[in-house]
């Protein structure tokens, strides 16, 4: 199976850097990342991508992926007017 994922570039370059760092190759450092976010056991996965017994792939310590969310509004957790009428 193939996926495109349309990455911001500094997302893309922060996986290739970690993925680098761990030793894997960047489509690895993906399966893992998915097969654990699913908590999935799927044995063919696991055989097809296994890290060496050495390396672990670890979640940074601010998440999985941070510089994401590129934008967030300064009113975003303010209630909203459409349901201002259940909030009284």
């Amino acid at each position: 199976m193939s996926v495109t994922l349309d990455l911001p570039p500094n997302i893309l370059e922060q996986a290739r850097k970690y993925a680098a760092s761990e030793g894997v190759s960047l489509d690895m450092l993906v399966a893992k990342t998915l097969e654990m976010m699913t908590n999935k056991h799927n044995p063919e996965l696991e055989e097809s991508v296994s890290l060496p017994t050495q390396q672990t792939i670890k979640p940074s310590p601010l998440g999985l992926f941070p510089g994401v969310v590129l934008y967030m509004a300064d009113d975003f957790d303010a209630p909203l007017e459409d349901f201002k009428e259940y909030m009284e």
